[in-house]
């Protein structure tokens, strides 16, 4: 299993089973993250004290013709020192989807070049799920973008016109 972890590199978690779905078409990996720790949000203290574990599928890019399914065993810890309930982020995930970071990347590459019901079609995947996904990833990496720098201050259209263009430089 070592091999397929290497060959995942998905930050944070290790494979621990494969299944081999060949009429669907499907690879579903289970996995374990590689941490058995948690940071709690509350206090900002460490604790390895497990509540329960959830299991989380979630669509990965997917390998050579199969669709690549991670069934994550995601745990939910409580904080001794608090009594916080939590479970911890993997930057690996998505938040508020089924899907992977990388995953959406390459969604939105593919919807940039083309558009959602082509990449829908590619990844054999309901149209409207990657729609929500993909406006859900955009907004996410636009929040965090810088803003466009402001070119010029107090330039109306016909000024603007009038010198040929030329506006004052911030």
């Amino acid at each position: 299993m070592e091999a397929l972890t290497q060959l995942l590199d998905l930050e944070g978690f290790e494979v621990v089973e494969m299944q081999e779905d060949r009429p669907q078409r499907v690879r579903r990996l289970g996995l374990i993250p590689k941490v058995d720790v948690g940071l709690c949000p509350r206090c900002q203290r460490s604790t390895d004290h497990r509540h329960q574990v959830r299991e989380r599928t979630v669509q990965d890019l997917p390998w050579g013709r199969y669709a690549t399914e991670l069934t994550l065993r995601v745990p939910q810890y409580q904080c001794p020192h608090c009594g916080a309930l939590f479970t911890p982020r993997f930057p690996a995930l998505a938040e508020g989807t089924h899907a992977t970071e990388r995953f959406l990347e390459r969604l939105a590459e593919m919807v940039r070049g083309s558009d959602l019901k082509n990449a829908a079609a590619f990844f054999g995947l309901p149209e409207k799920t990657l729609e929500s996904w993909y406006y859900d990833y955009v907004e996410r990496h636009r929040a965090g973008a810088p803003p466009d720098p402001i070119r010029s201050l107090g330039i109306d259209e016909l000024a603007r016109k009038k010198n040929g263009g030329a506006s004052v430089a911030c």
